[in-house]
Parts: C-alpha cells; sequence; structure tokens
C-alpha cells in the first residue's frame, strides 16, 4: 500500500497530538530558560510539521522513498505479533532498531505512520536544541542561536526529522555524546566522559559509525595522557583529568575490542570483523554505487594504493558533492547547494585555524568530524545516500563554524575571547553593536 493511502485515523490524529504538543510544551519551556532559543526552535518545529505533512498525505519528500517507507511497513507488520509480543523482533545489531520501537506502539494502539514522523520530528528539535548547546559551550550565546537557526531551517535536517528514517535517532543521541565530551574536555570531570562515551554507544546502537568516533576519540585522549605524563615530569605538575581521562578511555578501547568483538553494530557487523572489512573496500564501493545518483567509477579502487589515494577524493564527494558535472537531476542541484554550504563551513574554519587551534576542545570535535567523514565516504558511493550520511555529523560542523559567521567585527570580537581563554557564554542574545569595537584586532588584516 502506497504510504499516502493508509487510513488516517482517530487514534493516529491522537497520538500524533499528544505527541507534537509534549514537544511544542518543551520548546517553549526551553525559550523560558535560555534567551534567544524560542524563535528557532518554533520555527524548527514548523518547518518539520509541514514537511511531515507533505510526507504523510501527498507525496514523498527526496529521502522519504524507499528506505523510509521501508522502516514504516516493518513496524507494522511486526506490530501483528501483538501488544507486548515483540521479542523475537528484537536485534541491537539490526538497522530497524528504531522501526522495532515504534512496532511496540503500532501493536498496543494502531498504525499511525503520523505519530511515528512525531517522535521523529521531536528528536529533531533536540538535535537543533543540542546544535546550539555545543556552539553555546564552545563560543557563547550568540553563536548558539544563529546555530539553532541554521540547523532549523537547513533542508536536509528538516526532511530527516520529518521522515521515518533512523538519521534523527541517531544524531539526538551523538550530538548529546558531543556536547558532554566538550564539558569533559573544558572542566576535566570524568562523570562527563564517562556520560559521553555511554551515549555515543547508544549511537553505535542505531548506526555502528559511532564506533569510529568513539575510536578516534580514544586515540586523541591517549596521546594527550601520554603528553601530559611527559609536561608533568618535566614541571612537576599534572592536571590528574586530563590523566585519567586518557587512561580510561584508552583501557576500555581495548578491553571493548577483546571482550566485544563478537557484538553486532548496525551497519557495520560484528566488532571483530572490522578491519577485515577493509579489504573489501572495492567490493563494497561497487555494490552502493547504483542508480542514477550513483558516484562515477574511476572511485571504485582496484588495490590499496589505490583505496589510499581515493580516501580524500571519496571524502570530498561525501561532503561537497555533487559537482556541478554530476548534476542530473533537480534534486542533484538541491545536493550540490548543500555540499557548498559544507565547503564555506570548511573554508571558514580553515581560514581562521590558526585562532582556534590551540583550544583542545575544537581540535577534538575536527578529529571526530574527519574520522566520520572518512568512514562515510567509504560507506556510500551514492549522492542521496552521501546527504543523508554527512547530515548525520552536520552538527558538528555547524556548531564550530557557528562564532565565525556573520559581521567581521562580530567574529573578531569571539577570537579575541578565544585568544583571552574567556569562553564562557554570554547572557544577551544580541549581536554586539559594531560601535563597540574599541581595542579589537584591525578588521583589515582578516581573511575574507
Amino acid at each position: 500500500m502506497s504510504y499516502t493511502l493508509i487510513p488516517f485515523t482517530l487514534m493516529e490524529l491522537l497520538l500524533t497530538a499528544s505527541f507534537l504538543m509534549v514537544v511544542l510544551v518543551a520548546v517553549l519551556w526551553t525559550g523560558v530558560m535560555r534567551e534567544g532559543y524560542l524563535w528557532p526552535l518554533l520555527a524548527a518545529l514548523v518547518a518539520r510539521i509541514v514537511a511531515a505533512l507533505v510526507q504523510r498525505f501527498h507525496f514523498p519528500l527526496p529521502q522519504g522513498g524507499a528506505d523510509a517507507i521501508s522502516f514504516e511497513n516493518r513496524a507494522w507488520f511486526w506490530a501483528q505479533s501483538g501488544c507486548g509480543n515483540l521479542g523475537d523482533h528484537f536485534s541491537m545489531g539490526s538497522s530497524y532498531l528504531h522501526s522495532w520501537l515504534i512496532a511496540n506502539l503500532y501493536a498496543c494502539t494502531d498504525r499511525a505512520p503520523l505519530a511515528f514522523q512525531s517522535v521523529n520530528i521531536a528528536l529533531g528539535i533536540l538535535t537543533v536544541y543540542l546544535i546550539a548547546r555545543i556552539a553555546e559551550q564552545l563560543w557563547d550565546r550568540q553563536a548558539a542561536v544563529r546555530a539553532a537557526w541554521i540547523a532549523a531551517l537547513f533542508p536536509i535536517l528538516i526532511v530527516n526529522a520529518a521522515v521515518p528514517l533512523r538519521e534523527v535517532w541517531f544524531t539526538a543521541f551523538f550530538l548529546l555524546g558531543v556536547l558532554w565530551l566538550v564539558r569533559w574536555v573544558q572542566s576535566q570531570h570524568t562523570g562527563f566522559l564517562v556520560a559521553a562515551v555511554g551515549v555515543l554507544l547508544a549511537a553505535a546502537i542505531v548506526h555502528g559509525a559511532a564506533v569510529f568516533a568513539i575510536a578516534g576519540i580514544a586515540v586523541v585522549l591517549v596521546g594527550w595522557s601520554i603528553k601530559e605524563f611527559l609536561r608533568a615530569s618535566d614541571l612537576g605538575h599534572m592536571r590528574p583529568g586530563l590523566l585519567f581521562g586518557g587512561l580510561l578511555l584508552g583501557t576500555a578501547g581495548v578491553l571493548g575490542f577483546l571482550v566485544m568483538d563478537e557484538m553486532r553494530f548496525s551497519s557495520i557487523g560484528q566488532l571483530g570483523d572490522v578491519m577485515e572489512q577493509t579489504e573489501t573496500l572495492d567490493q563494497r564501493a561497487e555494490r552502493s554505487a547504483r542508480g542514477g545518483a550513483a558516484y562515477p567509477s574511476f572511485l571504485i579502487p582496484s588495490n590499496d594504493l589505490q583505496a589510499l589515494i581515493l580516501t580524500p577524493i571519496r571524502t570530498g564527494y561525501l561532503l561537497f558533492g555533487p559537482p556541478l558535472w554530476e548534476v542530473r537531476s533537480p534534486v542533484h542541484l538541491i545536493g550540490m547547494l548543500e555540499g557548498l554550504f559544507y565547503l564555506a563551513l570548511v573554508l571558514l574554519l580553515a581560514v581562521y585555524r590558526r585562532h582556534w587551534w590551540k583550544r583542545q576542545d575544537f581540535r577534538l570535535l575536527v578529529v571526530v568530524f574527519i574520522v566520520l567523514a572518512i568512514i562515510f565516504a567509504w560507506g556510500t558511493s551514492n549522492f542521496g545516500t552521501a546527504a543523508r550520511h554527512r547530515a548525520k555529523f552536520l552538527g558538528i560542523l555547524i556548531a564550530l563554524a557557528a562564532g565565525l559567521a556573520g559581521r567581521r567585527l562580530w567574529r573578531w570580537e569571539r577570537l579575541r575571547r578565544l585568544a583571552n581563554g574567556r569562553s564562557a557564554p554570554t547572557a544577551g542574545t544580541t549581536d554586539p553593536p559594531e560601535t563597540s569595537g574599541a581595542g579589537l584586532p584591525q578588521t583589515r588584516h582578516a581573511s575574507p
């Protein structure tokens, strides 16, 4: 049955209204608690509701076709087992975990596709909020509000939250872990690190790529721990939080690979077989290069050396593609415009790298971003799928660049605070006036 032809029932209306009312109350409460957050969150909610109604009653959205419909169909199929009888369908390593959760709701009520979408809308609003909170931890409240507006109105984030995909289930957990990771770097409180890793593991259950993010974090933290130990040996002073964090995550990572090597994660299979899968990159790339949006054939490697050389090219295709010469339809043109936005954010960070590179929290997030970009670059060979995958870690890029967006004077004021170590969020929500720039660096030296 076509998605739009599924009967709309009173139960679907009641469930949808209930979920959205809870989301609205949460948005209003957040607006009261955090000045400046209300309007971008309301805009995000309205945009996602409109997109969900289009998906449900009119036509599938660009990312709302086969995969999204399959997730909803699987939930209804499993719901036929009856309320409370879906235990046999549960699988931690399956791509359908969120479908199983919704299937339990269906089994005890009725089929309600719009309610499924409403749960995704709630997670999408949470994603916007978390992007803003990360930006606030890195920069200030003004940057947070700007990040919230970008996330609220960015097309792929709207679509992913309005259709029955698992992307927002991943990003909600993933960005919460990133937020707590930033707070650990800034405070050195071990509880934040433990919480961050725990939430990232939850994200890995939804999509196994988070395992690689944890591995990248562990490598960086172990390096920091060794550097801190050597520094302490010379100076006689040690920061125990940094040293203990590296030892904790490094030890946990080694034990995890040894003890949980048979544990399955969605999209990557058994943890112990991850390294063996690198030997079949060419086969995986060839299998995923299908459809009208497939990557060109020269991006499929024939040996290990080619795979190494093609890695930065495939990463560029993932983040910034499709290039103009690969545009074959209006949908591809939208993807190209999104890719140009990614490129603009990356260039903005690159131009001002000497200002933020000294900050450990910035460097750690850049490592996570690069690791996921490389993993997903080899996980897809299709521009449509690439747009979905890169949206999983778009929040990191928006939060990192939020303080650099806008007028040059505001940018320099934030960079000055970074240089002086004053990165605490400001109380106001409006950008500083241009006349308040006394003592700021001369803007003529800033890159365009």
